[in-house]
């Protein structure tokens, strides 16, 4: 019985592989109807279709027959070579058992590499760009500076106030004289407040025209324009209105208005800034300004105005004007040039209307060629709108006090004029600096939101509110107060007082865990008093180190050596010492802390320090020996060196002599 049933597997094996035949000649078929070209696509289905119908009579899959494991003996399992085989699934692709079509074959695309256009990378504000811009930002401050010294000093030259004086009519002169003291050096008090409306009429009946300029030298242009009466710089008529003033004795200052480049760097002009600095483009002409440059401009067309720009010249903010001392009301008194009259300084810098200042700059300069920055008279919203274009807005701290100090240079010695002055000006800026939006709380320096304080600050306790905006208290800025933890007092020579609760809790990241810091606000803080050094040992904290962040942390009776080799000689004098930490830094990716010397007690320092030295001059000694060793050694081998050289000279020297040939000719020697 087990005979037939091999006999009866062995049929069913064949019959398989009978199958298995047919089924790679099918794959032959559809591997040819592949390679059939995309034109003859109805030829490749045609063909696919016969061979279904031809194969439909065979079963491509047949169900194999599952072996009956309980039948069997266990010596017949050795000789099963099928195994059962799992029922096949119908995929996406192939057709069910039922059907006897064959499954459709479609194309096969395969690409080989990456043809997606790489990520286009974010355009941002680049450091390069922000640094360009401030340089322009000085570069215009310095420029407009000493171009205005330049005019400031032609107006003082006696050429040119000679030319000054003839232009003032006679009974202008007369008048003058009469009111002068006996010096005949000041104007009375009573009489220059009156009479100068008196003078400006006169200055107004000069009736001066304008026209395009035509790049003349500054000087030279202004005599030309005196003798002309027609102006073709914005300067002309408040250099003459200047250089007038001053030859009848009045105190006056040359003012020019500067409009500087914004600090703020758009993300397009970051672009266009790299793509000039990596093709090396000039940035020359690459920042102007319109309207200070439009009455500047050089024309080769027709040299008379047209009426825009006569409207233009006539009702623009103008760039120079001319500021004079008024001695009966101890204030400067703003006149504009084009037109001749008394102005407020707040109208004059906005154009006539209610607006901003237009210059975010604005300098007077007066005989002697110092320079005051008069901002501050000229502007209703100092704080809250031209400080913003200003670099004592920048974040940099550099940048901020450099304005200041570039300034410093022209100042003159205050007088009691210069203090009344800047007190006018800052009284004018602290009542005009309550913001009335809440964005310009945050760079004001005057007044805070709670919503603007960093982690590290806070409304002290008990301070007043100034005002509200939109339910919001605002505070003063002078009572927000810095808080720290424990550890950044403790590294500022102060502790926090016993049973003193924390004003403040933050919470930060550290490693991946969220951590709570407890803050202490100044008043809760007392000046750290260390443990003295008693007898000869210094006192250290859990590490092993002394804090020494400032002075006043060394222990009493303690001293501070700084001496790279002062550990190791403690060592050998067998003295107690600790290391004193003075700060910290960030290395690879941790904090840690800065050596510098060690601490010891009072009484050692005498001994440590006379050991330093010793130790000091022997290792001098021991150099100066060393090196003069080596000075021996080198002479030694440059000695043993010549010796050889000549040696080998003079041996083959003598063999060259007697093996040469000497011909001689009446003009030239061969050997």
């Amino acid at each position: 019985m087990n005979k037939d049933k091999r006999e009866a597997r062995g049929c069913d094996a064949m019959e398989d592989c009978g199958t298995l035949g047919d089924l790679a000649q099918q794959s032959e078929r559809a591997c040819d109807v592949m390679i059939i070209s995309d034109d003859d696509d109805d030829v490749q289905q045609a063909d696919v279709k016969q061979a279904d119908t031809t194969d439909s009579d065979d079963d491509v899959f047949e169900d194999v027959p599952r072996a009956d494991t309980a039948d069997d003996n266990d010596e017949d399992s050795d000789d099963d070579v099928f195994e059962d085989a799992p029922q096949v699934r119908n995929t996406e692709g192939f057709a069910d058992d039922s059907d006897d079509s064959m499954p459709e074959l479609g194309t096969i695309e395969v690409t080989v590499g990456d043809d997606t256009e790489p990520r286009k990378r974010r355009a941002v504000v680049t450091h390069r760009a922000r640094l360009v811009r401030r340089s322009h930002h000085k570069a215009h401050l310095i420029v407009h500076l000493l171009s205005t010294q330049l005019l400031n000093h032609i107006c003082t030259q006696p050429s040119t106030l000679a030319l000054c004086l003839s232009l003032i009519p006679v009974y202008v002169v007369d008048r003058i004289q009469q009111h002068l003291v006996p010096n005949h050096r000041e104007i009375r008090r009573d009489w220059a407040s009156a009479d100068l409306h008196y003078f400006l009429s006169s200055f107004q009946a000069l009736k001066f025209k304008h026209k395009r300029g035509r790049g003349l030298d500054v000087e030279q242009g202004f005599w030309e324009f005196v003798e002309t009466r027609v102006a073709t710089r914005a300067w002309h008529e408040p250099m003459l209105l200047v250089g007038m003033l001053r030859v009848l004795a009045f105190d006056a200052r040359l003012c020019v208005g500067i409009r500087t480049p914004e600090l703020k760097v758009t993300v397009k002009e970051s672009v266009e800034i790299e793509r000039m600095y990596k093709s090396d483009v000039s940035w020359a002409g690459q920042v102007q300004d319109t309207d200070i440059c439009r009455a500047e401009e050089l024309d080769n067309g027709p040299t008379e105005l047209n009426k825009d720009d006569q409207k233009w010249w006539r009702d623009s903010v103008p760039q120079y004007w001319c500021e004079v001392f008024d001695q009966v009301s101890e204030q400067w008194l703003t006149i504009n040039a084009h037109t001749g009259t008394i102005e407020r300084p707040t109208q004059l810098a906005s154009g006539g209307k209610r607006g901003p200042c237009a210059f975010p700059y604005i300098l007077g300069i007066d005989s002697s060629g110092s320079v005051v920055d008069i901002t501050r008279r000229y502007t209703r919203d100092f704080v809250n709108n031209t400080r913003k274009r200003r670099l004592e807005s920048s974040r940099n701290v550099q940048d901020s006090v450099w304005w200041a100090e570039w300034i410093k240079q022209w100042e003159r010695e205050h007088t009691e004029r210069d203090i009344h002055e800047a007190a006018e000006m800052a009284r004018r800026t602290e009542r005009n600096t309550m913001p009335r939006n809440i964005k310009d709380f945050a760079s004001n320096p005057y007044y805070v939101l709670l919503r603007n304080l960093t982690q590290h600050e806070m409304v002290a306790p008990n301070s007043p509110v100034v005002g509200t905006i939109r339910g919001e208290c605002v505070y003063l800025r002078t009572h927000v107060q810095k808080v720290c933890s424990r550890m950044a007092w403790h590294r500022t020579g102060r502790t926090v007082k016993d049973q003193e609760q924390p004003i403040k809790h933050t919470t930060t990241m550290r490693k991946g865990v969220e951590c709570v810091s407890e803050m202490y606000g100044l008043w809760q803080t007392q000046v750290v008093c260390p443990e003295p050094v008693v007898h000869g040992q210094v006192p250290r904290n859990e590490y092993g180190n002394v804090d020494l962040f400032v002075p006043e942390m060394l222990p009493h009776g303690g001293t501070h050596v700084r001496d790279p080799g002062a550990r190791s000689m403690c060592k050998e004098l067998d003295i107690d010492c600790a290391d004193a930490v003075v700060g910290f830094e960030f290395r690879r990716g941790a904090t840690v802390p800065v050596l510098d010397g060690v601490v010891i007690a009072t009484e050692s320092r005498d001994m440590l320090l006379d050991a330093l030295r010793e130790e000091r001059r022997i290792a001098i000694v021991a150099a100066r020996a060393a090196a003069e060793t080596r000075a021996v050694q080198r002479w030694r081998r440059l000695l043993i060196a010549l010796r050889v050289r000549a040696e080998i000279d003079s041996t083959f020297a003598s063999r060259s002599s007697r093996s040469t040939t000497t011909f001689t000719t009446p003009n030239t020697t061969f050997y």
